[in-house]
């Protein structure tokens, strides 16, 4: 089930889980005080904080979103080609995948959407992020290191020569990008770890890049590339 909140409604929910700093999702201007109170009122009366021992506490599930966010070390920002928003964050600190975006008709507004791993796949498969493989049947010992260095952009061939000072924050609308997931310090927005899938002729080529490091071209395949995902969370990039 998705859940939407104001942006205010956030920022006030993750200030009571004492999350002052976390990547995304932030006013462009503070919030005045009376703001802050009007929104502790509605979310009050929509049953999101209730009263219990005089204090106000906030109500699941929205009290088991914010320990998934307080719990996660690192964030995995995903965007398709071209960074179509909205943007997808997501979290993982143990328990459930927590799911959050811009509201694509109101950038004032979130959703929110919890998931266990088997549904957070199955995400990423409909809105083919983790895209289906061209090739059905293996390819022996083609060459596609010779396939890569002809067919693919200059930027992207490119990115293996980036030093940890050049690592990019975005990626423009080159046309091969496919998707791209990024590792990102939670409270920093600091770059730990990326792939990037490129859209080919023949398949799709898996760029694995960490600040500092050569870039790693592979094969797609579609499972590899989800185990690498879940093992980022596991490393912490």
């Amino acid at each position: 089930m998705i859940y939407i909140l104001d942006l205010l409604e956030f920022q006030v929910l993750a200030s009571a889980r004492n999350m002052d700093s976390y990547y995304g999702f932030a006013r462009e201007k503070a919030a005045a005080r009376e703001e802050v109170y009007y929104t502790i009122y509605q979310m009050t009366r929509s049953g999101i904080l209730k009263q219990e021992k005089g204090e106000l506490v906030i109500q699941p599930p929205f009290s088991g979103f914010f320990d998934e966010i307080k719990k996660s070390s690192c964030v995995l920002v995903i965007d398709r080609g071209g960074y179509v928003l909205p943007r997808q964050c997501i979290y993982f600190g143990g328990g459930q995948y927590l799911c959050i975006e811009y509201c694509s008709t109101d950038q004032d507004r979130i959703s929110m959407c919890g998931m266990e791993e088997e549904e957070f796949f199955l995400q990423l498969t409909e809105l083919n992020q983790l895209p289906e493989p061209r090739l059905t049947q293996e390819t022996g010992s083609y060459n596609f290191t010779e396939y890569w260095e002809s067919h693919l952009q200059e930027e992207l061939r490119e990115i293996s020569s980036q030093g940890e000072g050049q690592e990019r924050e975005e990626y423009p609308e080159w046309s091969q990008v496919h998707s791209v997931f990024t590792l990102r310090d939670k409270e920093t927005g600091r770059i730990l770890a990326r792939m990037i899938l490129a859209e080919l002729p023949l398949e799709y080529c898996m760029i694995l890049k960490k600040p500092g490091e050569p870039a790693v071209r592979e094969p797609y395949i579609r499972e590899k590339a989800w185990e690498i995902l879940k093992a980022w969370w596991r490393n912490e990039g």
